[in-house]
C-alpha cells in the first residue's frame, strides 16, 4: 500500500518553462544540466552538471531547480526522477538548449571530459 505522500509525489509533474520564462526565473533557480558528458559542449550560463559539478545530496529538496539538456527529452526524464525522490520545485527547459539558443540567449562553452 502506498502512502499518501508518495501518491502526491507521483501526481506532481515537472513544470515546463519556455526559454523566455526560464530566463526570467533563472536567478531564482539552480540550473542543472543532465546532458551526456561525452557529448556536452554547451550549457546555460551559471549551470552545473549533475554528478560532475553537483550531486543530488548537495541540493535541498525545496531548492527550485531547472533541468536542462540538449533538446528537453533527457531533462524531462531526469526531472520526473527528482520528483519521485521528493524534490518539489522542478522545472524543465522546454526544447532544451536548442530552444534556449534559438530564442537568442547565450550559452557557455564547457570543457569536454579528458
Amino acid at each position: 500500500m502506498k502512502t499518501q505522500s508518495s501518491d502526491a509525489q507521483q501526481r506532481i509533474k515537472p513544470i515546463l518553462l519556455t526559454p523566455d520564462e526560464a530566463n526570467t526565473k533563472q536567478a531564482k533557480l539552480l540550473a542543472i544540466d543532465v546532458q551526456n558528458p561525452k557529448f556536452m559542449i554547451h550549457m546555460i550560463p551559471g549551470g552545473q552538471r549533475l554528478n560532475i559539478d553537483v550531486s543530488l545530496k548537495d541540493i535541498p529538496k525545496n531548492q527550485p531547480v531547472l533541468i536542462t539538456c540538449l533538446n528537453g527529452q533527457r531533462s524531462f526524464t531526469a526531472a520526473q526522477k527528482l520528483i519521485q525522490q521528493g524534490y518539489c520545485q522542478v522545472y524543465v527547459l522546454k526544447g532544451g538548449l536548442m530552444a534556449w539558443q534559438g530564442a537568442g540567449y547565450p550559452l557557455e562553452l564547457t570543457k569536454l571530459p579528458a
